[in-house]
């Protein structure tokens, strides 16, 4: 075990929903978009990405975070902006989620990924919610806060874990599943039932997905100076229960407010999932 201690429009919901100052307004204008073929990508080396807002991304992109990649795609989540068909492969830029999230591990996560594979094409499956509990990703349960969320793209799902499948399954017939990042815990802080209901949700995902314990799973750590740092020990509890799991650290990374990550942090925390990731997975061949 290794421990690492083009205009924008928004979704209406999303917009309401976040209090910062992340309206779509504010941020910077989108690239164009990479060539547009009606053509999906194929063999793309494939990442689930879930949470809550630390991974969702919430400190507003600049314009290196949204540089186009030809060989890094994203399976739109949000149907509403840059020019992203909801289910479709798109071009991968930040934000990766919906319309008005910001930037987050994944963005920067991918990105080095493809730096260290320069023949691969990178695909990412974006599914993390803001705000949610760990029940809202568990197979067969019903959150006891499933009202406050809206789980894209229509909201008819009951459980965010049927949304999350339904999307991997899709990114499947596009490529190969490779490895899942993970970013939750402040709504959970404490509970000393989190780890079981984590150890839970990656057993379903591996047995319904059809992966097998050689696709790590890797857990990010909380920010340890904002309110729940304390989950940490949580956290790295789960390499202890869930084979394949690894914890990446989020020591010396700094905080924009007491629930998230600053922008900076954000690049290096995508950087650590990767390096973590290219020393537990071989390079395709």
């Amino acid at each position: 075990m290794w421990l690492r201690v083009l205009p924008l429009t928004c979704l209406t919901l999303g917009v309401l929903a976040m209090s910062s100052a992340l309206s779509c307004s504010s941020q910077p204008q989108t690239p164009p978009t990479l060539a547009q073929t009606a053509d999906q990508p194929k063999d793309l080396q494939i990442f689930l990405a879930f949470g809550q807002s630390n991974m969702e991304g919430v400190p507003k992109p600049q314009a290196e975070d949204q540089a186009g990649h030809p060989r890094l795609f994203v399976l739109a989540y949000d149907g509403e902006c840059h020019n992203r068909t909801y289910n479709e492969w798109a071009p991968a830029f930040a934000p990766l989620h919906r319309c008005w999230a910001g930037v987050g591990p994944g963005d920067w996560f991918t990105r080095t990924m493809a730096d260290a594979w320069p023949n691969a094409k990178i695909g990412i499956v974006p599914a993390a919610i803001s705000g949610v509990d760990i029940d809202l990703f568990r197979k067969g349960v019903v959150s006891k806060r499933r009202k406050e969320f809206q789980i894209p793209a229509d909201n008819h799902y009951t459980s965010a874990y049927d949304m999350l499948i339904d999307r991997a399954r899709l990114a499947q017939k596009s490529g190969t599943i490779r490895g899942i990042i993970f970013h939750q815990g402040e709504s959970d802080n404490g509970d000393g039932e989190w780890v079981d209901k984590v150890k839970e949700i990656v057993s379903d995902l591996r047995r319904d997905l059809g992966l097998s314990q050689d696709v790590p799973f890797l857990a990010g750590e909380l920010p340890f100076d904002a309110c729940c740092g304390g989950h940490n020990e949580l956290v790295r509890q789960l390499p202890n229960v869930i084979p394949g799991a690894y914890v990446v650290s989020a020591r010396d990374l700094t905080i924009m407010d007491q629930y998230h990550f600053d922008r900076a942090s954000q690049r290096e925390l995508g950087r650590r999932y990767a390096a973590l990731m290219l020393d537990l997975i071989p390079a395709p061949k």
